[in-house]
């Protein structure tokens, strides 16, 4: 499993577009992140579940998770257990993540909002390598690449607001 959090990056960077950034959420005790994007997407969740709302591949290669038990709900894929890792190597998402000891990583382009749970670290997400923001339960969200904008906190503690085109559960999940 070394070798796959590894390789894929490396190989995705170098065929990284004009116009891709970068985000990185560390440590992360969250009520819900949700993630819509393109581009290459991995990570690594202590507890908690990961739910594909929408995901449509640019190449043959399938998203790959390993630790984690599955079920269909309604239209999406919910992962869940302790302990598992996921990694969607080229495509557009819409992911939607809640739990402890969350670590993502994605070069690409897309927006993310994240609601921590209030305990006295809920970790950070750092977006295009700027300052790192902490994760608060007012919600924090942010653009990565081409179309990146500063990030703002969110006024609303619930529930999480969505990003433009941004659903907190709707679409339909491939996987």
């Amino acid at each position: 499993m070394l070798v796959l959090g590894l390789a894929a990056p490396a190989a995705y960077a170098e065929r990284r577009a004009v116009g891709d950034g970068s985000l990185v959420v560390s440590g992360a005790s969250a009520r819900v992140i949700m993630l819509r994007g393109s581009g290459l997407i991995y990570g690594h969740i202590q507890q908690g579940s990961l739910t594909v709302l929408d995901y449509n591949a640019a190449d043959t290669n399938a998203p790959q998770i390993s630790g984690a038990a599955s079920r269909i709900v309604g239209g999406a894929v919910v992962y869940s257990g302790s302990d598992f890792r996921f990694l969607f190597s080229n495509g557009t998402y819409t992911l939607r993540i809640d739990g402890t000891g969350i670590d993502i990583s994605a070069v690409g382009r897309g927006t993310v909002v994240a609601v921590g749970l209030g305990t006295a670290d809920d970790g950070s997400l750092t977006v295009n390598s700027g300052k790192p923001l902490p994760l608060t339960t007012f919600g924090t969200s942010a653009f990565f690449g081409a179309t990146a904008a500063p990030p703002v906190a969110v006024a609303a503690a619930s529930p999480a607001p969505a990003a433009p085109g941004l659903s907190l559960g709707h679409g339909r999940g491939r996987g």
